[in-house]
C-alpha cells in the first residue's frame, strides 16, 4: 500500500498541475467513487487550486466547497500523462482532462482504493492522528500516546489515528532504526527509546521522500515512474536475510495481523 512518502511523492510531482482547469472527466468504472456529495460533471471548467496530502490520502482542492479525495488502497496509481498520449496500462477508472496539455490517470488493478467528491473532506480526516512530518509530533507526544498500552508499539504506529501515514513498510524501518523490536508493549519504551523511535520514524520517512518512494510492484509516483528506496530498506520483506549491522538472520513475526521483519539481536 502506498505509504506517506509514496502519496507526497505524487504530490510533489503533480504540483505543476496546480492552476489547471478541469475540461473533462472521463470514468470506465463508477464503483471507484465511494462518495459523492455532488455530481463530478460540476468540476468541469474549476481550477485546481491547490494539492495537500493528509496521511496517505491526495488532496485536489479546486473551488470552495469542492474537493476531490484520492486514496490508493493497495495498488493505485495516480499520475499525469501528455493529453495525447495514449494510456496502456490496464485497469485505469478515471481520467481527468486538463487544459494545460496533460490528463490525470487514477488506475487501480485491485480496486481497494477509490476516489471520494466532497464538499467537506475533514469528514474523514478528523479523527486522524497528527503527520509524523508536523511539529505536532513531539517527543512528548509520542510519549504520552504509548502511556500504560499494552499494544505492541508497531500496532501503535499503524493506528491512523494516532500517527497519520506511516504503514508496514516504514513501521518496520523505523523500529529498526531505533533498535526497539516491534511486538513490545508500547507502554514499556523509556523516555530515551520514544525519542529515539520519533526521530527514527521522521528520518526514515524522509530519506524515503528524498528517493521518491519505495517500489516494489505497483507504486508509481506523479510521473508514473519507480521510486528507489527500496535499494536502501534494512528489514522490511526481507525473510532469512541476514541483518547489516549484525550478521545474524532477520525474523519474521505476524503482529497485529501485519508481517513484521526485524533483529532479534539488535533490537530490544
Amino acid at each position: 500500500m502506498p505509504e506517506l512518502p509514496e502519496v507526497e511523492t505524487i504530490r510533489c510531482s503533480l504540483l505543476e498541475n496546480i492552476g489547471a482547469v478541469i475540461k473533462d472527466i472521463e470514468f470506465r468504472r463508477t464503483d471507484i467513487i465511494k462518495v459523492q456529495d455532488y455530481k463530478p460533471a460540476l468540476l468541469l471548467g474549476q481550477h485546481i487550486r491547490d494539492i495537500r496530502r493528509r496521511g496517505k490520502y491526495l488532496i485536489l482542492d479546486l473551488e470552495p466547497g469542492y474537493t476531490l479525495v484520492v486514496h490508493l488502497g493497495m495498488s493505485g496509481r495516480f499520475y499525469m500523462q501528455d493529453e495525447d498520449a495514449q494510456i496502456s496500462a490496464p485497469h485505469v477508472h478515471m481520467i481527468i482532462y486538463l487544459d494545460n496539455g496533460y490528463k490525470l490517470i487514477y488506475m487501480d488493478a485491485r480496486r481497494f482504493g477509490g476516489v471520494r467528491f466532497m464538499t467537506d473532506p475533514e469528514k474523514i480526516f478528523c479523527h486522524m492522528g497528527p503527520e509524523p512530518l508536523s511539529e505536532e509530533f513531539t517527543d512528548s507526544y509520542l510519549r504520552e500516546v504509548c502511556r500504560n498500552r499494552k499494544a505492541a508499539i508497531k500496532t501503535l504506529l499503524l493506528n491512523q489515528n494516532l500517527i497519520a501515514g506511516i504503514g508496514n513498510i516504514y513501521a518496520d524501518e523505523a523500529l529498526f532504526a531505533a533498535r526497539i523490536r516491534p511486538g513490545r508493549p508500547a507502554g514499556s519504551l523509556r523516555p530515551a527509546e520514544i525519542k529515539r523511535l520519533r526521530q527514527a520514524v521522521v528520518k526514515v520517512l524522509q530519506a524515503s521522500i528524498a528517493q521518491r518512494g519505495t517500489t516494489f510492484r505497483d507504486f508509481r509516483d506523479g510521473y508514473n515512474k519507480s521510486g528507489e528506496f527500496q535499494q536502501l530498506l534494512q528489514v522490511y520483506g526481507k525473510t532469512d536475510c541476514c541483518c547489516n549491522i549484525c550478521g545474524q538472520t532477520l525474523k519474521k513475526d505476524i503482529i497485529g495481523g501485519r508481517s513484521t521483519h526485524y533483529c532479534e539481536h539488535c533490537q530490544k
